[in-house]
């Protein structure tokens, strides 16, 4: 994971670079130079929205991934619940089944006791089974917009490899690299948008 990118720094050092080549190019035309520190500016706030976008993403997949460990809590305690009532129940059938001679006034106490016990016990276990589902889903949330945090991070540093090439395109008045800080800008907007999309 890449270190928050900083665009305010990002931002001054271009205008340092743009000082220094107006410095460098002292008499001569400063247009070349005024451009280069206008593009690492722009692409400075590119890279600080996409690190705003990733970090979003990974504050998104904790909050997931602790609904999931949530969830899975409460899914045991509904376990829990229901085995306590099932085995309950089983120990007032066996009592029946066991005990024949049983008043008939125990005997139909004891069958409304199962009865209700086994009338609690259903939404008990349905409810487990929600919950579990529900971690499942969570899980695959965190899981998805992890991902995309990585993805954007690759966008950010793209955009990181552009400001750089931008800037020494204008400290040496060539174009010759703008093409490659060109081509990192689109990459890391495209990869940026991809891992948006992946969220």
């Amino acid at each position: 994971m890449l270190g928050d990118f900083d665009a305010h720094k990002a931002v001054q050092e271009a205008a340092e670079r743009q000082e220094l080549a107006e410095k460098t190019h002292s008499g001569g035309p400063l247009h070349h130079a005024r451009l280069g520190a206008l593009c690492a500016a722009l692409l400075a706030v590119a890279a600080a929205i996409a690190n705003l976008l990733a970090n979003k993403s990974a504050t998104a997949a904790l909050h997931a991934k602790n609904d999931a460990i949530l969830n899975r809590a409460e899914a045991s305690d509904f376990y829990n619940f229901y085995q306590s009532r099932s085995i309950k129940r089983h120990i007032y059938e066996a009592s029946l089944a066991t005990n024949a001679s049983l008043a008939p006034s125990v005997r139909r106490n004891l069958s409304a006791v199962v009865a209700h016990e086994r009338t609690e016990a259903e939404p008990l276990l349905a409810s487990a089974r929600a919950k579990e589902t529900q971690t499942r889903e969570a899980n695959e949330r965190s899981e998805r917009l992890v991902h995309a945090h990585e993805v954007m991070e690759g966008g950010v540093a793209l955009f990181e490899v552009a400001i750089a090439l931008v800037s020494i395109s204008a400290l040496m008045s060539s174009t010759f690299l703008l093409a490659f800080a060109g081509a990192a800008s689109v990459g890391g907007l495209l990869i940026t948008a991809y891992g948006f999309k992946l969220q």
